[in-house]
């Protein structure tokens, strides 16, 4: 999964997408409204080379706590997994914003990250996402499909053949299926159990059946709206849960002045955007990891949302990454950056063509 690149006034699968700055975003305009929806979006290029938490000493060297989970995770893959690369990994924390308006693959490709930063152990890592094989005779019934298969999340692709599977017991929830698929923990009815606002957190219940809990100021949704100059998607990025006025329901909601249609701008570093009858802002600069600014994606299924984003520099994190000599090459957050695997307590490293880039990682 990828998200956007920004410039100034984004489980490691799909297209780069890439976010410019700006002053302003586009604003009322569209002659009927569209349901948001869409898979997660990500900024690929990265900001100042800043690390967030304290150092972990891995091997004798001190380590970016984001960077030493993610040589962590691709080692226990490298016996009976898919490694992804450094970069990708590290791109979860830019897509976790986007989980409330991601659907489909994207979505358990979420889940699966979150799933494999928890395991405690290779064991634990690995069975997030089981071997898609097993899964062969149950997509030959269900085509162009997700289901739950005991609690294990798999996707069928057209012909039937089984695409990704993600094991919801492995991550501690139960796989439920109601309008889709999906892992959680409590069980609800699409359309009948009512939502609730827990401070500032809206709690409703997703299409799959399951209660979800959504962080209103960090968490975006989006919104499609046909015009007579085209599609135009807006982002809406709330302060608060409380009612919506857009939407006649509980929502992530702005506190600022009111408003009456979708809209969205970048004022300097914040995010400005017309969230459920008020304005809402948010302050990209102050957003970890560091380096964020606002902008509007350029491509993918978000393309023209306003959002936070890494600025763009050095490098960024959809860039091929590098094994020569034991050594990693990677990007850190916009600046090219390198780690020895032995000196961080690894046997080496390795790497491998994935899709259109080579991506690295330290081995056992």
């Amino acid at each position: 999964m990828m998200l956007a690149m920004m410039t100034a006034c984004g489980s490691g699968a799909g297209d780069a997408s890439t976010m410019e700055g700006g002053s302003s975003g586009g604003s009322s305009g569209g002659s009927s409204g569209g349901g948001s929806t869409g898979s997660t979006g990500e900024v690929v290029t990265g900001g100042d080379a800043s690390s967030s938490g304290d150092g972990t000493e891995s091997g004798g060297i001190e380590v970016d706590p984001r960077v030493a989970d993610c040589l962590r995770i691709n080692a226990c893959e490298v016996d009976g997994g898919t490694p992804m690369g450094l970069q990708a990994c590290m791109r979860h924390v830019l897509e976790v914003p986007w989980s409330w308006a991601t659907v489909g693959p994207q979505q358990a490709l979420l889940a699966a990250m979150a799933c494999k930063l928890a395991a405690p152990d290779c064991v634990g890592v690995r069975a997030c996402t089981p071997a898609v094989e097993g899964f062969a005779g149950a997509c030959a019934d269900a085509p162009g499909s997700d289901l739950c298969v005991g609690d294990t999340w798999v996707f069928c692709d057209e012909l039937g053949a089984p695409t990704l599977a993600m094991d919801c017991a492995a991550a501690g929830e139960k796989c439920n299926r109601d309008i889709w698929a999906g892992c959680g923990v409590e069980p609800c009815k699409f359309g009948e159990t009512e939502a609730q606002c827990d401070g500032d957190s809206l709690v409703e219940c997703s299409p799959a059946g399951l209660m979800v809990r959504i962080d209103c100021p960090t968490q975006y949704n989006v919104v499609y709206v046909n015009g007579k100059d085209g599609e135009m998607v807006y982002s809406i990025a709330g302060e608060t849960c409380g009612f919506d006025e857009q939407r006649n329901a509980l929502g992530c909601v702005g506190t600022g002045d009111a408003c009456d249609f979708f809209s969205q701008a970048c004022d300097g570093a914040v995010l400005e955007t017309c969230a459920g009858g008020k304005l809402g802002h948010r302050d990209c600069a102050a957003i970890d990891p560091p380096g964020q600014g606002c902008g509007f994606v350029q491509s993918g299924q978000f393309a023209g949302a306003a959002a936070c984003g890494l600025l763009p520099s050095a490098c960024d994190l959809g860039a091929d990454e590098s094994c020569v000599d034991g050594v990693l090459g990677y990007c850190n957050w916009g600046q090219p950056a390198s780690l020895d695997c032995a000196a961080a307590g690894y046997g080496g490293c390795a790497s491998a063509v994935q899709g259109d880039r080579t991506i690295a990682y330290c081995t056992q």
